[in-house]
């Protein structure tokens, strides 16, 4: 059962990837746009060693315009995430990536005209009334932050590219995928790399290299997590890889509360009792809207 190994792995390292996001956006810069970039080159330095050292397979000029499109997807939900991390606890931003599957199956649903089962409908319920109740700190007291809209642009963004992934995975292997798609991200933040410059000159007078390398190996933590998905994607089910792997917003919510309290200066979080009963009942909700959702 390595697959449950490699599912867990994956959602343990995003979640550490999500918290390391945080404070890097609370702690060492100001604008979102930096770590975005940074993603952006690591990714094409991951691209360029699969089509070096990997027998990368060849794709038509029509799949590759759809990878691309897909790169830079992936970079305007990875951009509202961002902006969603900077002014958000991150135990309220990782649950809503639960929706994602909600998109998917609409967008599946309005082009193929498919009618879900009641138990698919009481799985899109239960994300969205978990989606509502993680944005919320007290139970009848609603109100979404300018991050809950943030997150709801990224999940559909997300849903969109994995759709698109899927269709491509049909004419050539994941590395191939994955390396036009990580592409087709540095070409859409070209015009972002070319006009902040200066604040990178700017960021490394103030703090050195640290911000660079702590970002770069974060990077190289998610892809890292991406590889440990894809192995347990290939030896096991999908479906039951991607319901496991939810349970980072788990992780995260136990990071967060460890660190508030022990290195609140590192990473702060409310953490009262009632507090983080409505995130785990949230999460939870989500959690079991997401299982109903894959296998309804």
């Amino acid at each position: 059962m390595l697959w449950i190994l490699f599912s867990i792995l994956a959602a343990l390292i995003w979640a550490v990837v999500n918290i390391i996001d945080k404070y890097v956006l609370s702690k060492l810069i100001s604008k979102p746009i930096i770590p975005l970039i940074i993603m952006g080159f690591i990714g094409l330095f991951a691209s360029l060693l699969v089509f070096i050292f990997l027998d990368f397979q060849r794709l038509s000029v029509n799949n590759i315009l759809l990878a691309l499109i897909s790169g830079f997807l992936y970079v305007l939900a990875a951009f509202f995430y961002f902006h969603a991390v900077k002014i958000e606890e991150i135990s309220k931003v990782v649950p809503l990536f639960y929706l994602t599957p909600v998109f998917i199956l609409f967008i599946v649903g309005i082009f193929l005209g498919e009618i879900f089962t009641p138990i698919k409908y009481f799985g899109i319920i239960l994300l969205i009334l978990g989606a509502i109740l993680i944005s919320t700190n007290k139970l009848f007291l609603i109100s979404f932050s300018r991050a809950f809209w943030f997150m709801i642009l990224a999940s559909l963004l997300l849903a969109v590219d994995q759709i698109i992934t899927k269709y491509l995975l049909g004419f050539a292997d994941f590395w191939t995928i994955f390396a036009y798609i990580r592409v087709g991200a540095f070409i859409a933040l070209v015009p972002a790399i070319a006009v902040n410059g200066d604040n990178f000159k700017t960021l490394y007078k103030k703090k050195g290299l640290w911000p660079f390398i702590l970002m770069s190996l974060n990077e190289a933590f998610n892809l890292l997590a991406v590889l440990f998905i894809t192995v347990a994607t290939a030896i096991g089910f999908v479906t039951l890889v991607n319901a496991l792997s939810s349970v980072r917003s788990f992780f995260v919510l136990l990071f967060t509360v460890l660190i508030s309290f022990f290195y609140p200066q590192i990473l702060k979080e409310k953490i009262g009792k009632s507090i983080i009963l409505v995130k785990l009942s949230a999460i939870a909700m989500m959690f079991f809207g997401a299982i109903l959702v894959s296998f309804g």
